[in-house]
């Protein structure tokens, strides 16, 4: 009886280490840092001004890319850049038909620096914002992609990947329900303040800009 017991117990930590191994990927496999491109010619830019264009969002979160183009705009200011204020952009913009930076493609650089006044222009792609509250797995994800581009060459003189992730993987299923609970009032209290995914959405921001240069 007692070597059956053990075989048993021996069967059920095997079951359940096979059974960790596709969550220890994906958590191993967005542990990766961001990719850069940083362009000499950057740090040879003499006018600091950059304006920070309206972000594309690839996510189902609307307000996703408002939030993530102010954080990217402070991070600029963070590191010695003065950027454009955003309804002076916006406003601008507007008089090109431009209101979404979707519709940035159909504009060259040059015609944008132009409308602007400024030289440095500051592309962003929301990938992923995403509040996952499974109960037993709540995940927190977002990935942002930024990309300065000189107005009057047309090259990109610096491009950047941030993301900022947390995982969380309960066992237990009072953990769980508690969990489920508590993230309900966290997502809703976020929104009331709107600042969802702070944290995550904070440390993709600072990790997209991680490589530029100072001024």
């Amino acid at each position: 009886m007692k070597d059956e017991g053990d075989r048993r117990g021996t069967a059920k930590r095997l079951h359940l280490s096979f059974s960790l191994y596709p969550l220890a990927f994906i958590l191993c496999s967005c542990a990766g840092g961001g990719a850069y491109l940083v362009s000499p010619s950057l740090r040879a830019a003499a006018d600091p001004r950059v304006a920070v264009l309206p972000f594309d969002n690839q996510s189902t979160d609307v307000g996703a890319a408002d939030l993530m183009r102010g954080l990217a705009a402070e991070g600029f200011e963070k590191r010695g850049y003065t950027y454009l204020p955003l309804e002076t952009v916006d406003g601008k913009l507007s008089g090109l038909g431009i209101s979404e930076g979707g519709q940035l493609p159909g504009l060259r650089p040059a015609e944008l620096g132009a409308a602007l006044g400024a030289d440095l222009l500051c592309y962003g792609d929301v990938e992923d914002f995403t509040f996952q509250n499974l109960g037993f797995v709540v995940r927190k994800s977002v990935i942002l992609r930024v990309k300065m581009v000189s107005a009057s060459t047309g090259e990109t003189l610096y491009e950047g990947k941030g993301s900022g992730k947390d995982v969380k993987v309960y066992f237990n299923k009072d953990e769980a329900r508690a969990a489920f609970v508590e993230q309900l009032a966290v997502k809703l209290l976020q929104t009331l303040l709107n600042t969802p995914l702070k944290r995550e959405a904070e440390a993709a921001a600072w990790k997209a800009l991680d490589r530029l240069p100072r001024r």
